[in-house]
């Protein structure tokens, strides 16, 4: 990507891999980031941010240097490498209570819908079946399967209680129907989602249910950063992508878990075929903004860095991200998952809280909001190391 980039902001002939316009203007400035993949590896700075005029998603410009860089991302990935494959912690904001991500989504979809006791799942880009392993355990009576890209993880996933088998065909081309289709963290990643998720219609039971969970970039910038996110959604814009894609939105919660953003849909019916409009009129100043907060981000941390011992809260994306922009700065990690803790990581050792160096200084390095639910356990359990937020955010 580099050599590639360009800070002009005028509407270029780029198709919007969303809806198909050409008209997706370029947001100033993103080239001087560096960027971090998905399962948390720095990458190089460079790549190219855009917003489309007619939709208003932001994107990636998905050129053949970025789908080949992103070939070259998958051909290595690890998923929860930092914990030995097991999915990463949520963390209750008020107790610090853990529970895996899936484990959270799954009891708030169980409070807010009435599934019923016996079904199929199809659980699209299963990974190594996080989630099947939880929905296994919340609905014993269902059947479940998955698909993948490739059979990496086959034993794993069909070691699962109740799942009948992991498919590496296309998710539209799996046999039989569903009462319910998952999608965790896919859709970003997905070149033609507009495509992709209209071709699951025919996957789905009369009256059956997709759900989507995507990251939020408004609540969480550090999404903008991902190489391999192509689009980075609102509510507004997937709302308007599933409609567009024949579905009728059910449900959009913002806060089943941190950071991101959940939409369950039915497949509309003749009286919700009816086009929806498009979203709210095109702007670049909420992502410019998220761009701005990142900077500030990077200079505050590196301001407290020179105090001393200096370390960063976290081991996933926006850790693993400051943590390229900083390197020799920083000393060591600070995790809550006691699974990646007494570890490694980026050549630096990952202490619990109540093992971090005394005297020291953590950063906290999420979004503003999280970082003060943080702050405030720290300072109840009263460590020995001083906590540090990130600047506020505001849209």
């Amino acid at each position: 990507m580099k050599g590639q980039q360009t800070s002009d902001t005028s509407a270029l002939d780029i198709r919007c891999h969303v809806c198909g316009d050409s008209a997706v203007e370029m947001v100033p400035g993103y080239e001087v980031f560096r960027g971090v993949t998905s399962d948390c590896r720095p990458w190089h700075r460079g790549g190219r941010l855009g917003v489309c005029r007619a939709c208003g998603c932001v994107q990636k410009v998905t050129d053949q240097v970025w789908q080949s860089e992103v070939e070259k991302i998958y051909e290595a990935y690890s998923i929860y490498h930092q914990s030995g494959g097991v999915e990463q912690a949520v963390f209750d904001m008020a107790s610090g209570r853990a529970s895996s991500r899936s484990e959270c989504l799954l009891e708030c979809l169980y409070s807010h819908l009435q599934l019923p006791e016996r079904g199929w799942l199809l659980d699209v880009g299963c990974g190594n079946g996080a989630l099947l392993r939880a929905f296994s355990r919340f609905a014993p009576l269902w059947s479940l399967a998955g698909t993948e890209l490739n059979d990496k993880y086959r034993s794993v996933v069909e070691s699962i209680d109740n799942v009948k088998a992991l498919y590496t065909c296309p998710p539209d081309q799996v046999p039989g129907t569903y009462t319910l289709i998952t999608m965790i963290h896919v859709l970003e990643h997905v070149l033609a989602p507009k495509e992709f998720i209209a071709g699951l219609k025919g996957k789905l039971e009369d009256g059956g249910l997709l759900v989507v969970e995507v990251p939020e970039f408004l609540q969480n910038p550090f999404d903008l950063l991902i190489v391999d996110h192509c689009t980075h959604f609102t509510a507004a814009t997937a709302t308007e992508l599933i409609q567009s894609a024949g579905y009728e939105v059910v449900l959009v919660a913002t806060d089943w878990v941190p950071k991101e953003l959940t939409i369950v849909a039915r497949k509309a019916g003749s009286q919700q075929m009816k086009r929806a409009s498009h979203v709210s009129s095109f702007s670049l100043e909420p992502v410019v903004r998220c761009l701005q907060w990142l900077a500030s981000v990077l200079a505050t941390a590196r301001q407290i860095s020179a105090k001393g011992a200096f370390g960063l809260f976290g081991t996933s994306i926006a850790a693993t991200w400051l943590f390229s922009e900083l390197e020799e700065s920083v000393s060591f990690f600070v995790d809550e998952d006691p699974r990646r803790c007494g570890k490694s990581y980026m050549g630096r050792p990952v202490y619990h809280p109540h093992d971090a160096p005394s005297n020291s200084h953590v950063f906290i390095t999420l979004p503003t909001k999280l970082a003060e639910s943080i702050q405030a356990r720290m300072k109840g359990m009263k460590y020995g190391f001083d906590c540090y937020l990130p600047p506020p955010f505001f849209i």
